[in-house]
């Protein structure tokens, strides 16, 4: 899909969309749709909150349309997902429409929980969904299934930021030839026509509020062009399309929609609000970005040149209109007149109309100068933001340098600060490594002198062994002596404390014993 297709495709098919969807599904008629609503609006007249009351009382036209544009449920596993779930659409949907779930999205940020379970009830029908409440203008929404169904009525218009995105989202929540129901109010209604006429914005609904108690105003209106190139762009095939008098009559608009007609709109198509029921053709949106809404530039290029041959039309029809109005009292008075009279005054009505058609050619002229101008400024207006889009990206260019430079420097000082950090923890540990090798040679050199200790006891031992064998007589009585007993028992418990010379020593002490014996 291009952008030019899709202008082409909604210019030739879209004016003649039908007003109620066809195929195999059932629907509700008005007159049972509007039944449903009075019901709503009497209970909530008597029972319910005075805000609601006021906004469904208001919108009460479009809730009749817009349900008689839902498909019934084929069977009772259908669910439906209502977008912007504000009202009573869950209830009609289980009650009067056979679905056997309903899931709603409604934002209150005033209100901190993910889910928050609604309850609706009418009379004896009462039913209980749970509503997700997050921003739908968020990238990541927290559903993860689809629906047979999806409703969104009155949101798209309050959206302020990538409403492709949007649809981009809802298409994802779609099965496989799922229905759309969508509404969102009409930018070329007779209510526009006649705010354009007195000096007023040509808007819907413009006003800002100044306590901030209201829903945000309008962010964009769409017109039926603007809307069903949406619809197509975001993987959908409209199947019905219809505006709606929400607070008015074409009755009431008479003069308004005279003027209208004769610029070649037809009374269906300046109804406050627009509603379509259009069928899920593809998964996925095929053009994400369409120029009628994104891109002045493409506007411009492939949209604008097309519209002109629209424009043509309505102004070739309009001059059409202005010449049977004037020649319609002309022919008449020439009847009545004698021939001769009756030239003159066709001559004089010619010479009228050949003035008429001079001061029409001037101000074509002086329009067409102006167009020319008014290109001119745009083709400079364009080089200009070529120029600064060029450098735009110089700048850009230059930035990302300075940024990854910098980038490189703080990683260089993230990579020192931990190798000074690495030093400081090494330095660290081998003051710790030192503290415990000068403890161990503490502890070494106090049990070095123990041993040299034990070992002067065990030389003297074995001096006192080499004197028994040279003077037994005197050993005896150096044994029998309390100091060479002392020092045989602390050569013992030095032998015991030390493995190696207890081994060592074993048969000297034994061979010790025994010579002793005998000599005592």
């Amino acid at each position: 899909m291009n952008q030019q297709w899709l202008i082409d495709h909604v210019l030739e098919t879209g004016r003649s969309l039908p007003t109620a969807p066809g195929g195999d599904a059932e629907y509700l008629t008005l007159a049972e749709a509007e039944a449903i609503v009075d019901e709503a609006l009497e209970a909530l007249g008597a029972h319910g909150d005075p805000t609601e009351y006021t906004y469904m009382r208001g919108h009460r036209k479009r809730l009749m349309h817009a349900l008689s544009m839902i498909p019934k449920a084929s069977d009772r596993r259908r669910t439906l997902l209502d977008v912007g779930c504000y009202g009573y659409m869950g209830l009609w949907a289980i009650a009067h429409l056979g679905y056997e779930r309903v899931v709603g999205i409604e934002w209150h940020p005033e209100i901190d929980q993910p889910v928050i379970e609604q309850e609706l009830q009418v009379g004896e029908a009462s039913v209980r969904f749970s509503s997700h409440n997050f921003d739908i203008t968020d990238s990541d929404w927290p559903l993860d299934e689809q629906f047979d169904t999806v409703l969104f009525f009155e949101v798209l218009e309050h959206v302020n930021e990538d409403p492709m995105g949007v649809m981009e989202r809802i298409n994802g929540l779609m099965r496989d030839d799922a229905t759309l129901v969508m509404s969102v109010p009409n930018a070329i209604s007779y209510k526009v026509i006649r705010e354009f006429m007195v000096g007023m914005p040509p808007w819907t609904y413009w006003f800002f509020q100044p306590d901030l108690g209201h829903e945000p105003r309008h962010c964009f209106e769409y017109t039926p062009i603007v809307f069903q190139s949406l619809l197509i762009a975001s993987g959908m095939t409209p199947n019905a399309f219809r505006t709606i008098y929400a607070y008015s009559t074409p009755e009431q608009e008479r003069e308004i929609l005279e003027i209208a007609s004769g610029l070649g709109f037809g009374a269906v198509e300046l109804g406050e609000t627009m509603i379509a029921h259009a069928t899920k053709s593809r998964s996925g949106v095929p053009l994400r970005y369409p120029d009628v809404l994104y891109s002045p530039d493409g506007y411009y290029k492939n949209i604008y040149p097309r519209l002109q041959s629209v424009f043509q039309q309505r102004v070739d029809g309009y001059r059409a209109n202005q010449q049977k109005l004037q020649h319609k009292p002309v022919a008449s008075e020439i009847e009545q007149k004698p021939n001769s009279q009756a030239t003159d005054e066709l001559l004089r009505v010619c010479d009228e109309y050949l003035h008429q058609q001079e001061v029409l050619e001037q101000q074509l002229s002086a329009a067409r100068t102006e167009i020319t101008r008014s290109i001119d400024d745009r083709d400079a207006q364009r080089a200009w933001a070529e120029q600064l889009a060029t450098k735009s990206a110089t700048l850009e260019t230059q930035v990302n340098e300075l940024l990854f430079q910098s980038d490189c420097r703080l990683q260089r000082e993230r990579e020192l600060a931990e190798q000074a950090e690495q030093a400081n923890s090494s330095m660290q540990q081998a003051k710790r490594e030192l503290h415990d090798t000068k403890s161990w040679a503490e502890r070494l050199s106090g049990e070095n002198a123990q041993l040299r200790a034990q070992v002067n006891e065990l030389l003297f031992a074995c001096d006192c062994y080499l004197q028994q064998l040279n003077d037994p007589t005197h050993c005896v009585r150096v044994i029998r002596q309390k100091r060479f007993r002392w020092a045989l028992d602390r050569t013992k418990s030095v032998a015991r404390k030390t493995p190696i010379v207890r081994t060592a020593m074993r048969p000297v002490y034994r061979s010790a014993k025994r010579f002793i014996k005998r000599r005592m």
